[in-house]
């Protein structure tokens, strides 16, 4: 999915962006954004880096009872954005109920129409450090782009989406499905409650979407642990992107970024100069705060 970008960005950041540019298509974003889910279907929505492939890997699980026979989690629930580009069928049934999706659409782009909506946030600075993280080693080399820069080139130079294509940055994504947070088929969920008390937001997903069975629940508390998953990392990498798309971006096909990873809450936070975390607050308060009334992230 495109980006927009700023000015006077230095050479590493723009190569990181023209492969971003190429990551994706637009007629592969423009079909999975016009993807009609039906009545039964769950989609999984977040701006990147706040805990979708842990979700995809809850709900997988409450639904199938514990199966692992997928090499990447994406083949068994599906990236909107990205399926046209990684050769996926969205029409397709699924070998589990209820079908599902993950997207990091803002409300207005998203596809209307599924029973359920999954959608979850994150402190950003902790956001979006894990995204300059999973960029790291894959979409541009260690030590060549530094995570100031990354945050105020490209997160903080997103806004409000000019065309479809483009993602919407994380407070004005926040903001469209925060004026849903109360509607009758959106379970809003924060992805610090998911690491504070993992049996508790596994208990309100299965109790969302129609899961009852109390062995499927267990299986899937311990089926998405952070213990089991990094066990099992190779499957919630992006292997399948990296296969169908690593070329277009001039990238070796064998090189993928892990999503498991783990690490303090502040880290990010800690290692950003004072001024990006001004920006960070600054973009806060003119989108969020000034809709919600809330001065930061903590409120």
């Amino acid at each position: 999915m495109s980006s927009e970008k700023s000015a006077d960005v230095s050479a590493e950041m723009l190569l990181m962006m023209q492969r971003m540019s190429v990551l994706t298509t637009d007629e592969g974003v423009h079909r999975g954004l016009s993807f009609k889910p039906r009545s039964n279907d769950v989609l999984i929505v977040t701006p990147p880096k706040c805990g979708t492939t842990w979700m995809q890997q809850i709900v997988h699980q409450l639904r199938s009872g514990g199966d692992m026979s997928f090499d990447d989690i994406c083949d068994v629930v599906p990236f909107i954005e990205l399926a046209y580009d990684t050769e996926i069928d969205l029409e397709a049934e699924h070998k589990h109920q209820p079908r599902c999706y993950k997207t990091h659409a803002w409300y207005p782009s998203c596809p209307k129409g599924a029973s359920k909506y999954i959608v979850i946030y994150r402190e950003p600075c902790a956001a979006f450090y894990s995204h300059f993280n999973f960029f790291k080693g894959w979409l541009f080399q260690p030590g060549k782009v530094l995570l100031d820069e990354f945050v105020k080139d490209y997160l903080l130079a997103l806004g409000i989406p000019k065309k479809k294509m483009i993602f919407a940055s994380f407070f004005v994504h926040l903001l469209s499905w925060w004026e849903h947070r109360n509607d009758s088929n959106v379970l809003f969920l924060f992805f610090e409650d998911m690491k504070d008390d993992l049996e508790s937001v596994v208990r309100m997903v299965a109790a969302f979407i129609g899961i009852q069975d109390e062995e499927r629940i267990k299986k899937a508390v311990n089926m998405s642990s952070f213990e089991f998953m990094k066990k099992n990392e190779r499957m919630f990498s992006n292997v399948r992107l990296a296969r169908c798309r690593n070329k277009s971006c001039g990238i070796p096909d064998d090189v993928v970024a892990s999503k498991v990873v783990t690490g303090s809450a502040t880290k990010g936070r800690e290692l950003m100069d004072h001024k990006t975390k001004e920006i960070i607050q600054a973009k806060w308060l003119e989108v969020v705060g000034k809709q919600t009334g809330f001065q930061n992230s903590k409120s």
